[in-house]
């Protein structure tokens, strides 16, 4: 048995990510288990689609077990992204590598930059550009540019090539068995508008599902589109943050700056520039235009924002994994659940309703922050849906 995983979002699921599992298969992976972000997602607004249709659009096209990356880490920085996943992931005790797509394609390359971006001489160098105003991505560029070439700081460029060197530091920090291994990403770009044979980025798919254009059908599979329209039908899909914008801007009229304090992210007086936003402006994109400048990006107070709307303080966004949550999985999923069972370090939840007074008080506080996160998820949908479905649905079994 070789299992193979992935770190993911499928915001949705589309032909890129179909072809990534197709490759793993032909490089011997017998079962593939993904890790996917729940109803929130990195660059802090809410999924296209419910977690539970996502991690269904997944297993009907090649993968056998979809894990949910908790909130904390799902509407996070790269680095604390990563961090939660390969945890998670390790925490299984089954899996032999993590596969990712990147731009550049090269493994060795990839690990260049995870090892110089944890040498300490480098990061003194980034802290010297972040004091000058710089944001952390384009100070770790500035800094590679600086220490080495223009050529390996041309690879941070590439949005996959990023996540790729966090990955691969992640797994070195917990000092983890899997190994990394990459595959040369094709078809357009991460968050391109450009349209490559029937390859188009997530972010043109949803671009296409916003607008009611249903040509996004010939770059998902037909099992992903058959659901989406199903989720259209019942108008739950697409999610979109202007459905829910009152309810936001309410949560964030309510906050001192104190409480904006207290949220991940936000570091040295930060939250005086955003209180003030806030009480300046009538909307969500109006506060962000403010407060972002070189050093913080648009992503980067999008995600505090969602934060504090989410109610995630900074003492949760630290907390390690606590638990294994489990979305979807087929026949070969179960195989490795049986094999988990002797495996795993951490909790395995089939069913919060059933397991959560069984973990520690962390991962009860958790499991909750995930459960709120995605009664909330229910306002952003096109029509309002119920509260407390998360807490009493049990992991989907595909056939």
């Amino acid at each position: 048995m070789k299992i193979s995983a992935i770190i993911s979002e499928y915001n949705p699921f589309h032909n890129g990510h179909k072809y990534l599992a197709e490759q793993l298969r032909i490089n011997g992976s017998s079962h593939i288990i993904s890790i996917m972000s729940g109803s929130f997602v990195q660059r802090g607004d809410c999924a296209a689609a419910d977690k539970y249709s996502r991690a269904k659009m997944a297993v009907c096209s090649g993968i056998d077990l979809v894990l949910e990356l908790p909130v904390i880490y799902s509407c996070a920085s790269a680095e604390r992204f990563s961090y939660g996943a390969v945890y998670i992931l390790d925490s299984c005790g089954c899996i032999n590598e993590l596969c990712f797509g990147s731009e550049c394609g090269n493994i060795t390359t990839l690990k260049e930059l995870a090892l110089l971006s944890d040498s300490s001489d480098f990061t003194q160098r980034i802290i010297s550009y972040k004091t000058k105003g710089y944001s952390h991505p384009r100070a770790v560029e500035q800094a590679l540019r600086d220490s080495h070439s223009d050529s390996l700081a041309d690879v941070l460029k590439g949005a996959n090539n990023t996540l790729a060197a966090e990955y691969i530091k992640a797994l070195q920090k917990i000092n983890s068995t899997i190994v990394p291994v990459t595959i040369k990403r094709i078809g357009a770009l991460h968050d391109s508008n450009y349209l490559s044979g029937n390859i188009a980025s997530a972010s043109m798919i949803r671009k296409m599902l916003y607008s009611n254009d249903a040509s996004y059908k010939q770059y998902v599979p037909e099992s992903t589109s058959d659901i989406i329209e199903l989720l259209k039908e019942q108008k739950r899909c697409p999610a979109q943050l202007k459905e829910n914008e009152r309810s936001i801007l309410s949560t964030l009229r309510f906050c001192t700056s104190d409480q904006i304090r207290s949220a991940p992210d936000v570091t040295e007086g930060l939250e005086n520039r955003l209180y003030k936003a806030i009480k300046d402006n009538i909307s969500i994109d109006g506060i962000i235009e403010q407060v972002k400048c070189k050093r913080y990006t648009y992503a980067r107070i999008s995600r505090i924002i969602m934060s504090l709307y989410l109610g995630i303080t900074k003492y949760l966004y630290f907390t390690d994994p606590q638990y294994i949550r489990v979305l979807a999985f087929n026949k070969r999923g179960t195989e490795i659940l049986k094999l988990m069972k002797q495996t795993a370090a951490l909790p395995v939840v089939m069913s919060p309703s059933k397991d959560i007074k069984a973990l520690s008080s962390d991962g009860q506080r958790l499991l909750s922050a995930d459960i709120r996160s995605t009664d909330l998820y229910g306002l952003f949908t096109p029509t309002i849906q119920n509260c407390s479905d998360d807490f009493y649905k049990g992991a989907l079994y595909i056939k």
